[in-house]
């Protein structure tokens, strides 16, 4: 039997029809932010202009758009926001996919940005929400014309769904922008109770029982090393299930848990994340934004070095202090090392 076929056999033997731990976008399997849930249904029914959902990397920020959305048709979810002013021009097909169809045929157009506003406030007759992912990754002049577009058109709420460094954006750049946002909701990581149910949950969902095959001593196991980051547990309880996989064992228990995978995280608080030296906390700031990220790709965001050799010897020794230190973690990939955050520096700075 070759490895495939004996994976397969596995989770069949668990009940399994296939993994359950894989990054799809699954409204149905949203776990907690409840509260968060709540709050941002409630600004767009009081049809609110301008609400920040705001997270780091893997908190959740898309599956709760796509949770959202999938509940009613006026809702528009604008995956990525285009980099130039002319991509906002395409924003109109969504808006007029519920028109009749020969209005549809006949309807213009707008050909320049400036007369977006007036052709969306011709179309939109009832409340809709658009839903911008990613928007920290907008140019500051599309992330302008937003602005206008929500000054000038009513029936229309825009919710922007972004990373914490949205915020220092829209500071530096678009205060403007920044006044109008009338509520942030911040997603964190969830609970341990709120982990476990996600992992009962996506199990339950291909045909598995309860938390099997995992146990309860590796649940605690798997809230300690991703500190409740939805993303980071769906990779971590993948990789798991491939280690049960391949030791064909009927239970995933901490003992099967070598001990490079299972070593304890070293323990970091928020005086000692203070402690940290300007350049230090130049890489945790990298990080948080770029995540995961090699040394030759954060060299572009460290210019002061005289060359690229040089920054590239400084930037493995911080990397090489701060993973000792357990700020951060590193995968290999090929022969390339990639470096994130560890879930305690991640949870620690959500809080902070």
């Amino acid at each position: 039997m070759d490895g495939l076929e004996k994976y397969k056999d596995w989770l069949r033997k668990q009940n399994l029809r296939r993994n359950p731990f894989t990054l799809e976008i699954n409204p149905f399997l949203v776990v907690g932010y409840n509260q968060q849930i709540t709050k941002l249904l409630k600004n767009i029914e009081q049809q609110q202009k301008i609400i920040l959902l705001t997270g780091p990397t893997g908190s959740g920020k898309t599956s709760i758009i796509s949770y959202v959305s999938k509940k009613n048709n006026n809702f528009i979810v604008l995956n990525k926001p285009p980099r130039e002013i002319s991509g906002l021009l395409s924003i109109s097909d969504f808006f007029i996919r519920d028109l009749p169809f020969f209005k549809k045929i006949f309807i213009r157009k707008p050909k320049k940005i400036e007369y977006l506003p007036f052709f969306l406030n011709k179309i939109i007759k009832k409340p809709k929400v658009l839903f911008v992912d990613e928007a920290h990754e907008a140019s500051i002049e599309v992330l302008e014309w937003f602005r206008v577009i929500s000054d000038q058109v009513q029936n229309l709420t825009i919710v922007f769904s972004a990373l914490p460094v949205f915020d220092d954006i829209l500071t530096k750049n678009l205060e403007t922008l920044k006044k109008r946002i009338v509520e942030r909701i911040e997603l964190n990581a969830l609970t341990k109770e709120e982990t476990e149910e996600l992992i009962r949950r996506r199990i339950e969902n291909v045909g598995g029982t309860d938390i099997k095959p995992f146990t309860y001593n590796v649940i605690e196991y798997i809230y300690s090393r991703t500190g409740g980051f939805p993303r980071d547990v769906i990779l971590l309880c993948n990789d798991l299930l491939n280690l049960g996989a391949e030791h064909d064992s009927e239970i995933i228990d901490i003992n099967l848990i070598d001990k490079k995978t299972g070593k304890e995280e070293k323990k970091i608080n928020l005086e000692k994340l203070k402690d940290l030296s300007g350049k230090q906390r130049k890489i945790i700031d990298i990080l948080v934004e770029h995540e995961p990220i090699t040394p030759n790709e954060i060299i572009k965001y460290l210019p002061d070095y005289p060359s690229d050799k040089h920054a590239l010897r400084a930037i493995n020794n911080l990397l090489k202090r701060l993973l000792e230190e357990g700020y951060v973690e590193r995968e290999k990939t090929g022969k390339t090392y990639y470096y994130k955050l560890s879930p305690s520096t991640r949870t620690m700075l959500v809080r902070y």
